[in-house]
């Protein structure tokens, strides 16, 4: 537990498809997925936000997230918990009990991801999550994953914080989904952008 994986390639090349066919959301055309029916998976979607009962407040919501009630009732969290929570990803006290109907998309997208760490899954899966964040919320965010225990697996077009959360070498894989296939990269994720922008400049030569 703890690794930390960035999933990175072409747009359109089937990095949110895998987070998907890891969570369980998809079954495979072909071959099989197998999981731990123990294991809590906790998947945040750049389209979660589109989902949330607007009528709600954040806590309310927090505390009632239909998939931790549904498979895990034993996890049902108090008011605090879900503030707590709420807090730690950079939602402000004073929207707590607003109604998220009234919230913009950042606040949404805290209380999105808030929601999906109250499930206490053993592993995060976050598809594009710094969508609708501003600086100072992305850095909220990598200081949450960086006191989060278990497994991460993140897709995200933010250089930054695919730096933050994969800054310890040891714990920390880079996965390259193209052409149908994903395939470990061996280096980091600073040598792999390096080397995208050498074949950037050497393809401009070419031309």
């Amino acid at each position: 537990m703890g690794q930390r994986v960035a999933v990175v390639g072409p747009n359109g090349a089937g990095k949110s498809t895998l987070l998907k066919l890891l969570a369980g959301e998809l079954t495979p055309t072909s071959g099989e997925a197998r999981r731990n029916p123990k294991l809590r998976i906790g998947l945040y979607s750049q389209h979660f936000c589109d989902a949330l009962p607007e009528e709600k407040s954040p806590v309310q919501h927090g505390q009632c997230h239909r998939e931790c009630l549904d498979t895990h009732p034993h996890l049902k969290s108090k008011p605090w918990e879900a503030r707590a929570k709420l807090a730690r990803f950079g939602l402000a006290k004073e929207s707590h009990l607003t109604t998220i109907g009234k919230l913009s998309g950042g606040q949404k997208a805290r209380v999105a991801l808030a929601s999906v760490a109250l499930g206490e899954p053993h592993v995060l899966l976050l598809d594009e999550p710094t969508n609708n964040l501003d600086m100072q919320n992305i850095d909220a965010l990598a200081d949450a994953l960086d006191e989060f225990a278990g497994g991460v697996v993140i897709v995200s077009h933010d250089s930054r914080l695919v730096s933050r959360v994969c800054d310890d070498e040891e714990r920390s894989a880079l996965w390259v989904v193209q052409d149908g296939t994903v395939r470990p990269y061996d280096g980091t994720f600073a040598e792999y952008r390096d080397d995208l922008l050498d074949d950037i400049r050497k393809e401009m030569a070419a031309d």
